[in-house]
């Protein structure tokens, strides 16, 4: 049997993607591009992998119509009657996932995110106050940070502000949803929910935010050994060698010694050699391959190999 109003509803949807796809895609480039300058601005010159705003997409519009449909049934929203009906009852047709290495982290972005939306300067603002499973889980066990910007973009139709879901999860929060095959028991489709899936479910998501958790503080105990707080002082006749340099990056790089022992150069000992008391790069000062001159400081939490020589900024 036909059913007008579900016909209806996907004749408007495909009306609505026809006038919005290309201010969507406006819109993500726009959102995209609001986020890796606040991950940029929080990590500076850090690891940038911590935070990744690569993964978007514009919903299909069968999943579209299908939640529009199942929100009808629920006495959500009332019927569509015109398009912009339609693109008012969904927030998420255009969606960005913010991937964070670590809780830390994630809190360092949604802190940083909600100041920016509340600037008087900043263009794009929060559609509603943004819903933080994160600090409250879903029964389920669901965490992360949803929140819906609302992002200017002029388009051959004129000025429009079209509705950006972000989702903020750390790895493991995002794998969880994997894990847990959780897209085949959400609404509408053909599996529902047991008592066994919900408990195992439940009880995977409290494991990997203990697991969370202890990677967060191992990130923070590495943090305190790449970067000593405090200068060391080393004896009156130091061991120097010469050290070929395998791995670097901003705040750290790895060298080999002699003696197949590989020790570690922090950021601290470079700025110390360069001459600055400022935040820098050491990736900027000492290159993979470099063959560097350095005193050996062998100590109880690690093997440091200062520069014993000036450093230029050569590699950058």
């Amino acid at each position: 049997m036909e059913d007008p109003e579900s016909d209806n509803i996907d004749e408007l949807i495909d009306a609505l993607y026809a006038e919005r796809k290309r201010a969507w895609d406006a819109a993500l480039v726009s959102a995209q591009s609001f986020l890796d300058t606040i991950s940029d601005e929080i990590l500076d010159n850090l690891d940038r992998d911590r935070l990744n705003a690569d993964t978007t997409r514009i919903k299909d519009r069968g999943r579209a119509a299908g939640k529009i449909k199942r929100k009808i049934a629920a006495g959500e929203c009332e019927p569509p009657t015109t398009v912009d009906d339609v693109e008012q009852a969904l927030n998420d047709y255009v969606g960005i996932k913010v991937l964070c290495k670590s809780p830390r982290d994630l809190a360092a972005f949604t802190d940083a995110l909600d100041t920016a939306c509340h600037l008087p300067d900043c263009s794009i603002r929060f559609a509603k106050p943004p819903a933080d499973y994160v600090k409250e889980p879903k029964p389920s066990g669901y965490r992360a940070y949803h929140a819906v910007l609302l992002v200017p973009v002029a388009s051959h139709q004129g000025d429009l502000t079209i509705k950006v879901e972000v989702q903020v999860k750390t790895r493991l929060q995002d794998a969880w949803g994997e894990l847990t095959h959780e897209d085949m028991y959400k609404p509408g489709e053909a599996l529902k929910p047991t008592d066994f899936h919900r408990d195992y479910a439940s009880e995977m998501a409290e494991l990997l935010a203990r697991v969370d958790g202890m990677a967060d503080r191992l990130a923070v105990e590495l943090d305190n050994l790449t970067e000593p707080s405090e200068p060391v002082e080393v004896g009156a006749d130091p061991l120097r060698i010469t050290a070929r340099v395998t791995r670097t990056g901003p705040r750290y790089a790895l060298a080999v010694g002699p003696d197949g022992r590989r020790g570690l150069i922090p950021a601290r000992s470079v700025r110390d050699k360069v001459g600055s008391n400022r935040r820098i790069n050491v990736s900027d000062y000492i290159a993979v391959g470099d063959h560097i001159d350095v005193i050996v400081d062998d100590t109880s939490d690690a093997l440091y190999y200062r520069p014993a020589g000036q450093l230029k900024p050569s590699h950058k």
